[in-house]
């Protein structure tokens, strides 16, 4: 290294220890400020991460209870009172956690599937609905507007039950998860009502998907279902 640009560097280091000697208070309430902001994301990272891991917990706990509760005697005393906290601490799980989180969705499901199982199916259909339309980009979507049909069936509501079936289809398409549930779930219907032509055709459209081997489709026991109904109208 010559003088020269020895020289150079003895500037640019005298000016550099001038600027912080200048500047030292400056300098030090500026790293204060980053260690505090630094720690404040720390605290507020293991806050949420122990928030998360709660809600986690509740939802194990809920499903042990509910499973519990499916043990009763649903005209007992013991199941009134133990069905009345489950909603309660259902309920409170679901707000606080959100419906867009898997804890609130999955404490919400499970109010649903008790409602089911007590036989109340307009408020398990409204529950599913809610999770339904909060979780639309995920499993819970779909399954929840399956779910929410069957209670509109058991409500004698058999046009709702048809709307949500073909929603599953359209939204999610003839290839989806559950698609040929829904599929015989409309051609069921259309049959209980004496409508055989639309229930005809519902069957050989799952059959055709389900059934046929170049089309694609994992042969499924609704298409198999489907085959039998198509049998009996030729006979």
């Amino acid at each position: 290294m010559d003088n020269k640009t020895k020289s150079k560097n003895a500037q640019v280091e005298d000016k550099l220890n001038s600027f912080i000697g200048r500047n030292s208070k400056l300098i030090l309430g500026i790293g204060i400020a980053l260690i505090v902001v630094i720690i404040a994301l720390c605290i507020a990272l293991v806050t949420v991460q122990s928030t998360t891991n709660k809600r986690f917990d509740a939802v194990t706990v809920l499903e042990s209870d509910y499973n519990a509760l499916l043990m009763m005697d649903p005209e007992s005393a013991e199941y009134a009172d133990s069905s009345a906290s489950f909603r309660t601490s259902a309920e409170s799980l679901a707000s606080d956690a959100g419906l867009d989180t898997y804890p609130g969705a999955k404490a919400m499901y499970l109010l649903a599937e008790l409602a089911f199982a007590d036989q109340d199916y307009q408020s398990a259909a409204d529950y599913y609905a809610q999770i339904a339309e909060a979780q639309n980009d995920t499993y819970f979507a779909p399954l929840c507007k399956m779910n929410e049909a069957v209670c509109y069936e058991n409500l004698g509501d058999a046009d709702t039950a048809l709307e949500l079936y073909r929603n599953v289809i359209e939204t999610y398409g003839d290839y989806g998860a559950y698609a040929p549930k829904a599929m015989f779930s409309i051609g069921r219907i259309y049959d209980s009502q004496g409508e055989k032509a639309l229930a005809q055709a519902e069957f050989e459209t799952l059959t055709g998907l389900y059934l046929v081997p170049e089309n694609g489709g994992i042969p499924s026991e609704y298409a198999r279902m489907a085959e039998a109904y198509l049998i009996n109208y030729a006979e």
